[in-house]
């Protein structure tokens, strides 16, 4: 120990204490990290699937599908998947205003590879790619150019059933992945 007047005083750094002179661009930073987090969460929001208004009904393996025609009523949609050897494929039911029953496979031709985030709202099949109401195609009309078009099904009709076989779903929606 020294008993030595003479001491060595540290030399203080004049920025140690001015950090809070710089709260704005703190304030900044965060205020621009926030809105980015923000744009990020709103931009992965859009990209996830939309819910379906209308209820999916799941048939049982390999069941065929027979509906009452008088309790389809006019614009209408159902929604319905069949399933065989493990495969699902959803596809719709509606009648038309003209009266004319339409079953179709729940795709559309152009977008059929982002058919998981196709979705149906206020009677209408609605493309996730695209965003717009799908059109019924068939063989005796064909769909605006352009445009998303829903692939007819094959089905009977009596005054009593419509009938949908298993095999016609997966027959057109095999047509719809080549």
């Amino acid at each position: 120990m020294s008993n030595h007047p003479i001491t060595r005083k540290h030399p203080r750094s004049r920025h140690n204490g001015d950090w809070n002179v710089l709260w704005p661009v703190w304030a900044l930073c965060t205020i621009l990290l926030g809105f980015g987090i923000f744009v990020i969460v709103r931009q992965y929001r859009e990209d996830l699937p939309q819910k379906s208004d209308i209820p999916v009904v799941a048939l049982g393996e390999g069941q065929n599908l027979h509906l009452d025609p008088r309790n389809l009523s006019s614009p209408q949609l159902h929604l319905f998947e069949a399933s065989a050897s493990g495969k699902k494929v959803k596809f719709m039911v509606q009648r038309a205003p003209d009266q004319i029953v339409h079953v179709a496979v729940a795709s559309c031709r152009a977008c059929n590879k982002n058919r998981n985030s196709h979705y149906a709202k206020n009677g209408e099949m609605i493309c996730g790619k695209c965003e717009e109401a799908m059109d019924f195609e068939s063989k005796e009309r064909q769909a605006r150019a352009n445009h998303c078009a829903l692939v007819e099904i094959p089905h009977s009709e009596s005054d009593h059933d419509v009938a949908v076989l298993v095999r016609d779903v997966f027959a057109e929606a095999a047509k719809l992945s080549q």
